[in-house]
């Protein structure tokens, strides 16, 4: 289930239901909620959320992302959220990772680093 609207995209959500199994590739601007299945490679600036029936298995970029459910594959975000009850199973990268107690990580975090602009410290460095 989707909800579409001609307004502010960023402020709307799109819900993957119970019930329901999707795989491919999606690029969002919209909030994603997962209470379904959902299988390939997701692209957003807002928030992904996996609600605890939910899961997601394969590649996201996401400017948030919170876990109650089941995440298996690698995440690249701002920030992580793994809450009581959830699961991360791969490889995560961002820059703030929060992880409450009776939850589940498995794999490898690394800390996201911002990142440099080369030609600047060519330039400052001749000075």
């Amino acid at each position: 289930m989707a909800i579409f609207d001609k307004g502010n995209t960023e402020s709307n959500t799109t819900l993957v239901a119970a019930g329901t199994k999707i795989d491919g590739e999606f690029n969002l601007k919209c909030k994603l909620h997962i209470d379904g299945e959902v299988g390939g490679k997701i692209n957003s600036n807002n928030i992904v959320s996996i609600g605890s029936g939910g899961s997601f298995t394969g590649e996201l970029k996401a400017d948030k992302l919170i876990v109650s459910g089941t995440f298996e594959g690698s995440a690249e975000c701002e920030s992580i959220e793994l809450l009581k009850g959830g699961t991360i199973l791969g490889k995560i990268v961002s820059k703030d990772l929060m992880i409450e107690s009776n939850s589940v990580f498995e794999g490898e975090s690394q800390l996201k680093k911002e990142s440099i602009n080369l030609e600047q410290t060519k330039i400052d460095s001749a000075s």
